[in-house]
């Protein structure tokens, strides 16, 4: 049995950063996903949000709890803003070519949801290069990186990680690893709406028992184009593209409003993107143009180019504190040595509602407190649980015997339908506006899709590289989190940032408190974390 004192699950910015801090730390660290290496890296990537030009970090971190309409945990929201300077510097010394002002600091524009100019980073190609230089110092460190690893079971007793059942895709084989710390890593559940991936880990944890939280938020992008999976980046718009009706009017709303507002502001009006008088700031975007061109016949600086809304990424996640711990039930209770950061965590920097930059910010900078904060805790713990993960290694057997035996059955379900099916559901009763009719409907619907998902057929009975199976598990894990993301929004009988009710259109000032769910639907609260002895920073009004 392989023993590791830190895994990570993931791929992308948050799972490397949190791996490579681990590693340099001294811990043994094993970085798996589901996925091929490499195909981690966040799309349409926003840039870094970081007060460069400023001399305090206040209207930065006032900005983020307006946005998050003060559910942010603001305690933890200083802590992240305040490390947004060193994680610039930090991607600047290893690699990341950010476009420079006259002064030759990084260039900082004002962008969706901030009040000053603070978005760095380096047009469409910051996506590759921050996964490239996060990918290089893994290697640095010594982190084991493995690809095609499907997660299956977290193996605990009373809330104690022992390790994790995987299966290895590219041989075949059922593998149980002894872990004193788990990071989940591995992204949000936006596919979901959108029909991208579906991170495994949110569910994982949820399975174990845990109540997640804050469900009920998602982010939105204005910048998508309806029928495709290409998202644009929003940094486009501090660039000078702008956002118009098919008549050529331009939209109204405040330029720097963020996402969700922009979101909420198209409808479902036609609206188009033009990027025609971006000047020389299109170089920067060559690459988005080259897409365009080739995938969807738009020459970007001739013509504009057909947008819709769309969730970029969910808000909610595994309760974390700012070492990336998870927090179960309460804030003085810890799953002990479980762990997340990136879009699996709900971090508490983004509350309901997202500002530009913020994304990679809380990747970086949560990452980072998660590898540090996991390496400590695997000195001082031993290694647990041998019996139970040998146990389970039986259980997932057995599981996974089951969930091929469709392959011969030959059920008629399949997964392209069911995903379609479960995009359809949640985009019409749970999109940018919903009420209680309509989310009961939805819960009705994903409890007939659920029965649905457990008839699916697999065309694949191998265990080598299964896609189909992938598909299936993801498939599985999405109808549950979806469930839970509708009875969490069912609970919040209020509007308040991406989360509108048509039939409770007003905040409540009772309801500033975050919101628990199980995978048994059963709701609970969470208070607002303010810091020991501490008001809050920034109050609704202020």
């Amino acid at each position: 049995m392989e023993a590791w004192d830190i895994i990570v699950i993931g791929d992308g910015p948050a799972a490397l950063r949190a791996a490579a801090s681990g590693a340099k730390a001294g811990a043994t660290t094993l970085m798996m996903s589901a996925d091929s290496l490499g195909s981690g890296s966040l799309s349409a990537l926003d840039g870094i949000a970081a007060p460069l030009k400023e001399s305090t970090t206040k209207s930065h971190r006032d900005d983020t709890i307006r946005a998050g309409a003060f559910l942010c945990d603001q305690d933890i929201v200083s802590k992240r803003i305040s490390q947004a300077t060193r994680q610039v510097d930090l991607l600047e010394r290893w690699g990341v070519i950010f476009r420079r002002d006259p002064d030759g600091i990084p260039l900082v524009r004002r962008a969706a949801g901030h009040s000053l100019p603070r978005l760095a980073g380096a047009g469409d190609s910051m996506a590759r290069e921050t996964q490239q230089v996060l990918e290089e110092q893994c290697m640095k460190h010594g982190v084991s990186r493995r690809g095609d690893q499907l997660p299956l079971h977290l193996v605990h007793t009373d809330e104690e990680v022992h390790g994790l059942i995987a299966l290895d895709m590219t041989t075949g084989s059922l593998n149980a690893l002894q872990a004193k710390s788990i990071i989940i890593a591995d992204g949000g559940y936006e596919g979901v709406w959108n029909g991208s991936a579906i991170g495994l880990g949110v569910d994982l944890a949820m399975r174990t028992g845990l109540a997640i939280r804050d469900l009920e938020f998602v982010s939105w992008t204005p910048l998508a184009i309806d029928g495709t999976n290409v998202v644009l980046p929003i940094g486009m718009l501090a660039d000078g593209a702008t956002l118009h009706h098919a008549n050529g009017e331009p939209l109204d709303v405040d330029d720097f409003a963020d996402a969700a507002t922009i979101a909420n502001a198209m409808g479902n009006e036609s609206i188009v993107l033009d990027a025609r008088n971006m000047g020389t700031s299109s170089v920067w975007w060559a690459q988005t143009a080259e897409l365009l061109s080739t995938r969807l016949g738009i020459n970007m600086s001739k013509q504009t180019i057909p947008v819709t809304a769309q969730v970029s990424t969910t808000l909610g996640g595994i309760t974390t504190d700012e070492h990336g711990r998870a927090i179960s039930g309460k804030w003085s209770r810890w799953f002990t040595g479980l762990y997340a950061a990136g879009e699996a965590a709900s971090s508490g920097v983004h509350g309901a509602g997202m500002v530009a930059g913020n994304r990679l910010l809380d990747a970086l900078a949560g990452g980072a407190a998660a590898g540090e904060h996991a390496a400590k805790h695997a000195s001082d713990a031993s290694y647990t649980g041998r019996s139970k993960l040998e146990t389970f290694l039986g259980v997932a057997e057995a599981d996974l015997d089951f969930e091929m035996a469709g392959a011969e059955e030959g059920p008629v379900q399949r997964s392209g339908a069911l995903f379609a099916k479960l995009s359809e559901i949640m985009n019409s009763k749970s999109g940018t506006s919903r009420d209680e009719s309509g989310l009961s409907q939805a819960m009705q619907e994903l409890e007939g899709l659920s029965i649905d998902a457990e008839k699916l057929h697999l065309d694949d009975s191998s265990r080598l590289f299964n896609t189909n199976l992938l598909d299936s598990l993801r498939l599985k894990a999405g109808v549950r989190l979806a469930k839970a993301t509708i009875q969490s929004a069912i609970s919040r009988t209020e509007s308040r940032g991406t989360h509108q009710r048509s039939d409770f259109e007003e905040s409540d000032s009772e309801q500033i408190h975050h919101t628990l769910v199980d995978i048994d639907g059963n709701t609970s609260t969470l208070a607002i974390r303010k810091g020991s002895g501490r008001s809050w920073i920034l109050s609704p009004g202020a």
